[in-house]
C-alpha cells in the first residue's frame, strides 16, 4: 500500500466556483482541513503542495516520487 497523499490547499486568490467546484471558498477550506485530519488519523504521510506554478508542482511531485 502506498501511504503517501499529496494535498493541494484551497487558494482563495485563485479559487472559483464552477460546475466541478460547487463549494464556496470557506466550505472548501473546511473540507480540506477535514481531509487533512482524516488522512493523518489513518496514518497516511501527508505532503502539502507549495503555491507554485503547475509545472513546478508537477516537478515537485515527481521529485518526491523518485526512488533514488
Amino acid at each position: 500500500m502506498n501511504d503517501r497523499v499529496f494535498m493541494t490547499p484551497p487558494w482563495p486568490e485563485i479559487y472559483v466556483q464552477d460546475v466541478e467546484r460547487r463549494q464556496d471558498t470557506d466550505s472548501a477550506i473546511v473540507q480540506y482541513e477535514r481531509l487533512m485530519h482524516m488522512f493523518s488519523t489513518l496514518g497516511y504521510e501527508l505532503h502539502v503542495l507549495p503555491k507554485i506554478s503547475v509545472h513546478e508542482r508537477a516537478d515537485h511531485v515527481l521529485r518526491m516520487l523518485d526512488p533514488v
